[in-house]
Protein backbone atom coordinates (compact mmCIF):
# COMPACT_ATOMS: atom_id res chain seq x y z
CA UNK A 1 0.00 0.00 0.00
CA UNK A 2 1.44 3.37 -1.06
CA UNK A 3 1.95 6.03 1.58
CA UNK A 4 -0.36 9.06 1.10
CA UNK A 5 2.45 11.59 0.58
CA UNK A 6 4.04 9.41 -2.11
CA UNK A 7 0.74 9.23 -3.99
CA UNK A 8 0.21 12.99 -3.59
CA UNK A 9 3.71 13.68 -4.95
CA UNK A 10 2.97 11.50 -8.00
CA UNK A 11 -0.33 13.29 -8.65
CA UNK A 12 1.30 16.72 -8.22
CA UNK A 13 4.10 15.94 -10.69
CA UNK A 14 1.64 14.46 -13.18
CA UNK A 15 -0.52 17.58 -12.93
CA UNK A 16 2.48 19.89 -13.45
CA UNK A 17 3.55 17.84 -16.46
CA UNK A 18 0.12 17.91 -18.08
CA UNK A 19 -0.32 21.63 -17.47
CA UNK A 20 3.04 22.33 -19.07
CA UNK A 21 2.26 20.18 -22.08
CA UNK A 22 -1.03 22.06 -22.51
CA UNK A 23 0.83 25.36 -22.12
CA UNK A 24 3.35 24.28 -24.74
CA UNK A 25 0.56 23.33 -27.16
CA UNK A 26 -1.17 26.68 -26.62
CA UNK A 27 2.00 28.76 -27.07
CA UNK A 28 3.26 26.84 -30.06
CA UNK A 29 -0.14 26.88 -31.77
CA UNK A 30 -0.14 30.65 -31.37
CA UNK A 31 3.39 30.77 -32.78
CA UNK A 32 2.32 28.69 -35.80
CA UNK A 33 -0.47 31.15 -36.55
CA UNK A 34 1.39 34.40 -35.85
CA UNK A 35 4.55 33.43 -37.76
CA UNK A 36 2.97 31.29 -40.49
CA UNK A 37 4.47 33.51 -43.22
CA UNK A 38 7.96 33.51 -41.67
CA UNK A 39 9.08 29.86 -41.49
CA UNK A 40 12.55 30.57 -40.06
CA UNK A 41 11.18 32.81 -37.31
CA UNK A 42 8.40 30.30 -36.60
CA UNK A 43 10.90 27.46 -36.17
CA UNK A 44 13.23 29.59 -34.03
CA UNK A 45 10.37 30.43 -31.68
CA UNK A 46 9.21 26.79 -31.61
CA UNK A 47 12.67 25.66 -30.52
CA UNK A 48 12.81 28.36 -27.82
CA UNK A 49 9.45 27.25 -26.44
CA UNK A 50 10.52 23.60 -26.54
CA UNK A 51 13.67 24.39 -24.55
CA UNK A 52 11.74 26.41 -21.96
CA UNK A 53 9.11 23.74 -21.42
CA UNK A 54 11.70 20.95 -21.39
CA UNK A 55 13.41 22.57 -18.40
CA UNK A 56 10.14 22.80 -16.48
CA UNK A 57 9.14 19.23 -17.33
CA UNK A 58 12.52 17.90 -16.25
CA UNK A 59 12.09 19.53 -12.87
CA UNK A 60 8.66 17.96 -12.49
CA UNK A 61 10.06 14.57 -13.53
CA UNK A 62 13.01 14.85 -11.11
CA UNK A 63 15.60 14.69 -13.91
CA UNK A 64 19.04 16.04 -13.02
CA UNK A 65 21.63 16.57 -15.76
CA UNK A 66 25.39 16.86 -15.59
CA UNK A 67 26.79 18.48 -18.75
CA UNK A 68 30.39 18.31 -19.94
CA UNK A 69 31.81 20.24 -22.90
CA UNK A 70 34.95 19.39 -24.88
CA UNK A 71 35.63 23.12 -25.20
CA UNK A 72 34.30 26.21 -23.36
CA UNK A 73 33.67 28.04 -26.65
CA UNK A 74 32.13 25.03 -28.39
CA UNK A 75 28.95 26.82 -29.41
CA UNK A 76 30.41 29.72 -31.33
CA UNK A 77 28.60 28.19 -34.32
CA UNK A 78 25.87 25.69 -35.24
CA UNK A 79 26.40 21.98 -35.91
CA UNK A 80 25.05 18.78 -37.36
CA UNK A 81 24.56 17.00 -34.02
CA UNK A 82 24.39 13.24 -33.48
CA UNK A 83 23.71 11.25 -30.30
CA UNK A 84 22.88 7.77 -29.05
CA UNK A 85 19.18 7.19 -28.37
CA UNK A 86 17.20 5.39 -25.65
CA UNK A 87 13.99 7.29 -24.96
CA UNK A 88 11.77 10.28 -25.64
CA UNK A 89 13.36 11.54 -22.40
CA UNK A 90 16.55 12.08 -24.45
CA UNK A 91 14.77 14.85 -26.36
CA UNK A 92 13.70 16.62 -23.17
CA UNK A 93 17.24 16.47 -21.80
CA UNK A 94 18.98 17.60 -24.99
CA UNK A 95 16.41 20.33 -25.81
CA UNK A 96 16.87 21.83 -22.36
CA UNK A 97 20.61 22.24 -22.96
CA UNK A 98 20.80 23.44 -26.55
CA UNK A 99 17.84 24.06 -28.94
CA UNK A 100 18.01 22.06 -32.16
CA UNK A 101 15.85 20.85 -35.03
CA UNK A 102 15.30 17.17 -34.33
CA UNK A 103 15.23 14.93 -37.39
CA UNK A 104 12.70 12.13 -37.02
CA UNK A 105 10.61 9.84 -39.21
CA UNK A 106 7.30 10.44 -40.98
CA UNK A 107 6.04 7.52 -38.87
CA UNK A 108 6.56 9.66 -35.78
CA UNK A 109 4.79 12.55 -37.52
CA UNK A 110 1.73 10.31 -37.87
CA UNK A 111 1.87 9.08 -34.26
CA UNK A 112 -1.02 10.34 -32.15
CA UNK A 113 -0.05 13.13 -29.74
CA UNK A 114 3.73 12.64 -29.96
CA UNK A 115 3.64 13.52 -33.66
CA UNK A 116 1.64 16.67 -32.94
CA UNK A 117 4.13 17.73 -30.25
CA UNK A 118 7.04 17.06 -32.61
CA UNK A 119 5.47 19.21 -35.36
CA UNK A 120 4.74 22.07 -32.97
CA UNK A 121 8.30 21.77 -31.60
CA UNK A 122 9.89 22.40 -35.01
CA UNK A 123 11.02 18.86 -35.88
CA UNK A 124 11.96 17.87 -39.42
CA UNK A 125 10.49 14.62 -40.77
CA UNK A 126 12.18 12.22 -43.18
CA UNK A 127 10.82 9.25 -45.10
CA UNK A 128 13.03 6.27 -44.29
CA UNK A 129 11.16 4.02 -46.72
CA UNK A 130 10.94 6.12 -49.89
CA UNK A 131 14.59 6.82 -50.70
CA UNK A 132 13.58 8.81 -53.81
CA UNK A 133 12.88 11.69 -51.43
CA UNK A 134 16.44 11.64 -50.09
CA UNK A 135 17.73 14.37 -52.42
CA UNK A 136 15.03 16.83 -51.37
CA UNK A 137 15.44 15.94 -47.68
CA UNK A 138 19.18 16.55 -47.83
CA UNK A 139 18.58 19.87 -49.56
CA UNK A 140 16.10 20.94 -46.86
CA UNK A 141 18.48 19.97 -44.06
CA UNK A 142 21.31 21.87 -45.72
CA UNK A 143 19.04 24.94 -45.77
CA UNK A 144 18.33 24.55 -42.04
CA UNK A 145 22.06 24.56 -41.34
CA UNK A 146 22.45 27.62 -43.57
CA UNK A 147 19.71 29.32 -41.53
CA UNK A 148 21.96 28.80 -38.47
CA UNK A 149 19.91 26.04 -36.84
CA UNK A 150 21.52 23.14 -35.06
CA UNK A 151 20.30 20.01 -36.86
CA UNK A 152 19.99 16.98 -34.59
CA UNK A 153 19.97 13.31 -35.61
CA UNK A 154 19.70 10.04 -33.70
CA UNK A 155 21.63 7.96 -36.25
CA UNK A 156 20.83 4.58 -34.72
CA UNK A 157 17.44 5.09 -36.34
CA UNK A 158 15.54 3.83 -33.30
CA UNK A 159 15.75 3.87 -29.51
CA UNK A 160 17.30 1.03 -27.49
CA UNK A 161 17.41 -0.18 -23.89
CA UNK A 162 20.82 1.46 -23.54
CA UNK A 163 22.85 -1.72 -23.15
CA UNK A 164 24.63 -1.18 -26.46
CA UNK A 165 24.84 1.22 -29.39
CA UNK A 166 23.38 0.12 -32.70
CA UNK A 167 25.36 0.75 -35.90
CA UNK A 168 24.68 4.22 -37.30
CA UNK A 169 22.53 4.61 -40.40
CA UNK A 170 24.68 6.50 -42.87
CA UNK A 171 22.35 8.15 -45.40
CA UNK A 172 21.83 11.55 -43.72
CA UNK A 173 25.53 11.94 -43.04
CA UNK A 174 25.51 13.15 -46.65
CA UNK A 175 24.36 16.49 -45.26
CA UNK A 176 27.55 17.43 -43.36
CA UNK A 177 29.75 15.64 -45.91
CA UNK A 178 28.36 17.60 -48.84
CA UNK A 179 28.34 20.96 -47.07
CA UNK A 180 31.45 20.79 -44.90
CA UNK A 181 29.46 21.51 -41.74
CA UNK A 182 31.14 19.97 -38.68
CA UNK A 183 29.52 17.12 -36.79
CA UNK A 184 29.11 17.42 -33.04
CA UNK A 185 28.97 13.94 -31.44
CA UNK A 186 27.07 13.78 -28.14
CA UNK A 187 27.16 10.96 -25.59
CA UNK A 188 24.12 10.60 -23.34
CA UNK A 189 24.15 8.24 -20.34
CA UNK A 190 21.47 7.52 -17.78
CA UNK A 191 23.69 7.15 -14.74
CA UNK A 192 21.26 6.23 -11.99
CA UNK A 193 17.57 5.77 -11.19
CA UNK A 194 16.57 6.46 -7.58
CA UNK A 195 20.17 5.98 -6.48
CA UNK A 196 20.60 2.66 -8.30
CA UNK A 197 22.96 2.39 -11.31
CA UNK A 198 21.26 2.28 -14.71
CA UNK A 199 21.35 -1.40 -15.71
CA UNK A 200 19.41 -3.94 -17.74
CA UNK A 201 17.39 -4.63 -14.58
CA UNK A 202 15.88 -1.15 -14.24
CA UNK A 203 16.45 0.46 -17.66
CA UNK A 204 12.83 0.03 -18.76
CA UNK A 205 11.80 2.68 -16.25
CA UNK A 206 13.44 5.24 -18.56
CA UNK A 207 14.25 3.58 -21.89
CA UNK A 208 11.37 3.52 -24.37
CA UNK A 209 11.92 1.12 -27.24
CA UNK A 210 10.54 -1.80 -29.20
CA UNK A 211 6.78 -2.23 -28.84
CA UNK A 212 6.41 -0.28 -25.58
CA UNK A 213 3.28 1.88 -25.45
CA UNK A 214 3.70 5.52 -24.51
CA UNK A 215 1.05 6.22 -21.85
CA UNK A 216 1.92 3.47 -19.31
CA UNK A 217 5.62 4.26 -19.68
CA UNK A 218 5.03 8.00 -19.25
CA UNK A 219 2.98 7.40 -16.08
CA UNK A 220 5.69 5.11 -14.71
CA UNK A 221 8.30 7.81 -15.37
CA UNK A 222 6.50 10.07 -12.87
CA UNK A 223 7.18 7.57 -10.09
CA UNK A 224 10.94 8.08 -10.31
CA UNK A 225 12.21 10.23 -7.43
CA UNK A 226 15.57 11.09 -9.02
CA UNK A 227 17.02 10.39 -12.43
CA UNK A 228 20.68 11.26 -13.00
CA UNK A 229 21.83 11.91 -16.56
CA UNK A 230 25.28 12.63 -18.00
CA UNK A 231 25.56 14.47 -21.31
CA UNK A 232 28.98 14.98 -22.87
CA UNK A 233 29.54 17.15 -25.95
CA UNK A 234 32.58 15.57 -27.61
CA UNK A 235 35.19 16.96 -29.97
CA UNK A 236 33.62 18.22 -33.23
CA UNK A 237 34.43 16.24 -36.37
CA UNK A 238 35.75 18.08 -39.44
CA UNK A 239 33.58 16.57 -42.17
CA UNK A 240 35.88 17.88 -44.92
CA UNK A 241 38.56 15.39 -43.85
CA UNK A 242 36.60 12.27 -44.85
CA UNK A 243 36.41 10.70 -48.31
CA UNK A 244 32.75 9.71 -48.03
CA UNK A 245 29.76 10.03 -45.71
CA UNK A 246 30.05 6.40 -44.61
CA UNK A 247 33.48 6.99 -43.09
CA UNK A 248 32.13 10.13 -41.43
CA UNK A 249 29.30 8.13 -39.85
CA UNK A 250 31.77 5.52 -38.60
CA UNK A 251 33.97 8.19 -36.98
CA UNK A 252 30.97 9.64 -35.14
CA UNK A 253 29.94 6.17 -34.02
CA UNK A 254 33.41 5.38 -32.67
CA UNK A 255 33.64 8.62 -30.68
CA UNK A 256 30.24 8.17 -29.04
CA UNK A 257 30.78 4.45 -28.47
CA UNK A 258 34.10 5.00 -26.68
CA UNK A 259 32.55 7.62 -24.44
CA UNK A 260 29.50 5.49 -23.69
CA UNK A 261 31.68 2.53 -22.74
CA UNK A 262 33.90 4.78 -20.61
CA UNK A 263 36.98 4.21 -22.74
Amino acid sequence: RKKPWILMGFIKNLLITNLNILGFIRQDTTNSIVNRNWPVKKRQRALELTAQRAKVLMKALNIHVNVKYSSPDLFHRNYFMVCNHMSYVDILVLSSIRPAVFVTSVEMEKTFFLGDLAKLGGSFFVDRVNRRKMKDEVKALVQLLSDQFNVFLFPEGTSTNGMELLPFKKSLFRVPHQTGYPILPICLKYRSIDGEPFTEKNCDKVSWYGDMTFTPHFLQLHKIKRLEVDVEYLEPIDSTQFADHGLLAEQAYQQISRCYKGQ
